[in-house]
């Protein structure tokens, strides 16, 4: 009679199924089994026996433990908030949303041995979007650089001061093109968290994304996954709004511009760094232009042929994460942990690893340069094997 494995966690196979983008058939031909099988083991009717166990971690390049380890709870409340298309599919969404509970999970594990940035992130506490207005959106924009000492010039790096405020983010492939990013407010550990999705976009793209999702996060922190199901259009008009007014703030970006047209636009593009198109929706939005003037300018740039790329886009490099890769390496560095315990303890596959942690690729495959201090080992829950009793807590050195 065959043996199921015990503790085997059903959750944790349908979040690698959806993050795969695979079907129940197709990755029952793969394991050897029936569909039927799949669907039970995902709904913990059943458990895998060894030889499929030992397949699903095979087929998924998962640790046996990360299988086997119970997922850590968040609130089920806190809403994910998409920017996305409208058509984007059920599919896009559920893979960034098992992404970026996979960047949770590794930035939680990651703190137990590292104390990460204080989070510092001016936030409304306003729980109906409808009341948020125009104002509170240009005065909370203005708030969070006054916050982080950033006045009212451009900005050099979004994602650094972002990951500076202690916000977590990653950027990464998807496989989709209509999804650009996707962002939560995490109660475990009272950290936003942000990932942005790399398949078509330019730097410039990326940063005013990284700003959109900034305004999910100081404008909706509150709100409900029901307000947000219903009020999907109003959220994202207002993160929309709050990523200009942070991009472009009124007081210096007014000054620059006397008489907008595309090419007195473009010659600012170097300089903010942002969209040409952002700062006609920005010119919108201070009443520089009228309705009439911002069709008129909508017009040109489609005839110029903008929609789909504008000029100077590929002359901006992406911003890249450091803040968990800056983690690894100094779990590593300081022997703490060899990088094959790195692997163990976050258990997820070596690609989208080194993805979410913004690190090269193939960096787990590299040898250990010495060997880690020897250290009595907890006998505590498989996540936590791998640290120490005696571990000192390692903190970020300050940035200059």
């Amino acid at each position: 009679m065959r043996t199921g494995v015990a503790g085997f966690q059903s959750e944790r196979l349908k979040q690698l199924r959806l993050a795969f983008g695979m079907t129940q058939t197709a990755l029952a031909e793969m394991v050897g089994r029936a569909s039927g099988n799949i669907s039970k083991w995902e709904n913990g009717l059943q458990v895998p026996e060894v030889d499929a166990f030992q397949r699903l971690c095979e087929v998924f390049g998962v640790s046996e433990n990360w299988l086997l380890e119970e997922q850590i709870a968040h609130h089920e409340n806190t809403p994910f908030f998409f920017r996305s298309q409208v058509s984007t599919t059920t599919n896009a969404r559920e893979i960034a949303e098992v992404r970026l509970e996979w960047l949770q999970e590794i930035s939680y594990k990651l703190q137990e041995s590292l104390e990460f940035i204080e989070v510092n992130v001016p936030h409304l506490e306003e729980r109906n979007c409808e009341l948020i207005s125009d104002e509170e959106i240009e005065q909370m924009a203005s708030k969070c650089r006054q916050a982080w000492g950033l006045g009212i010039a451009p900005i050099p790096n979004v994602i650094e001061v972002m990951e500076n405020a202690g916000i977590v983010c990653a950027r990464t492939l998807l496989g989709h093109l209509k999804m650009d990013g996707v962002s939560n407010w995490y109660n475990l550990d009272r950290r936003p968290y942000v990932l942005l999705v790399a398949d078509k976009a330019n730097g410039i793209r990326n940063r005013f994304d990284a700003a959109h999702e900034l305004g999910h996060i100081v404008l909706h922190r509150h709100v409900s996954k029901a307000q947000y199901d219903s009020n999907y259009n109003l959220l994202e008009s207002q993160a929309h709004r709050f990523a200009s007014a942070f991009l472009l703030p009124s007081e210096s970006f007014l000054r620059e511009v006397r008489w907008p047209t595309l090419d007195t636009l473009l010659a600012l593009k170097p300089r903010w760094k942002v969209s040409v198109a952002a700062m006609v929706r920005r010119c919108l939005d201070l009443k520089i232009i009228n309705d009439t003037t911002t069709t008129r300018l909508w017009k040109a740039r489609s005839a110029r042929g903008w929609v789909k790329g504008e000029p100077l886009d590929g002359d901006f490099d992406f911003e890249k994460p450091q803040l968990l890769s800056r983690g690894v390496k100094m779990l590593i560095e300081n022997k703490v942990l060899s990088r094959s315990q790195v692997r163990q303890l976050l258990g997820l596959p070596i690609p989208i690893l080194e993805s979410l942690c913004c690190l090269d690729e193939g960096y787990f495959n590299l040898p250990d340069k010495s060997q880690v201090i020897d250290m009595q080992l907890r006998t505590r829950s498989p996540r936590e094997t791998f640290f120490s009793d005696t571990a000192e807590i390692l903190g970020f050195p300050n940035r200059k």
